[in-house]
């Protein structure tokens, strides 16, 4: 399955490319990007990489996965959003980022509405969550813009998260 393109009013969300392994490469390096994800530590340029596949294989192993979030003015790839589900998670999750020299702008928001959009009327998806660390209140605030609300707390890869959740038919009330 080729990976859908979807433009937003300032952005688009488009599947990666082996040319976007630098861009992930200063995003996974940037301790205020990964503060939140995984252990919170930067990735090695080799890591970053690995990722880049892993991104680019879920969309063939799931139908579904995040996007490269592109600046459609300069092409500039500046976040990562969409949807995930590897082994073992609990559901299928709703996920962005953005470059922190980006944040503020409503990118977050902007791109978060359009997946959402996408897994409700493209995958007919009944709902989505998002797995979101307690103390990340900009993404909880994102969650909160699009529609989700604080569903329950859960541990997973050994982290307390909260797990926040909106329905399709929340979604289309």
């Amino acid at each position: 399955m080729s990976t859908p393109v979807i433009q937003t009013e300032r952005l688009t969300l488009r599947g990666w490319r082996n040319s976007d392994s630098e861009a992930l490469y200063r995003l996974n390096s940037d301790p205020e990007f990964v503060r939140y994800l995984g252990d919170g530590k930067p990735l090695s340029r080799d890591d970053s990489w690995r990722i880049l596949a892993v991104l680019a294989g879920h969309w063939a192993l799931k139908g579904f996965g995040l996007w490269a979030v592109e600046l459609t003015e300069t092409k500039e790839a500046i976040g990562r959003v969409g949807l995930w589900e590897p082994h073992g998670w609990p559901a299928i999750e709703l996920g962005w980022g953005i470059s922190p020299e980006h944040w503020g702008k409503g990118y977050a928001t902007e791109t978060a509405r359009a997946s959402l959009k996408w897994a409700f009327d493209d995958l007919g998806l009944e709902s989505v969550i998002s797995i979101i660390h307690p103390d990340n209140h900009a993404s909880k605030s994102v969650a909160l813009r699009i529609g989700e609300s604080f569903s329950h707390t859960e541990k997973l890869k050994n982290i307390n998260c909260e797990i926040y959740k909106v329905t399709r038919q929340t979604y289309y009330k």
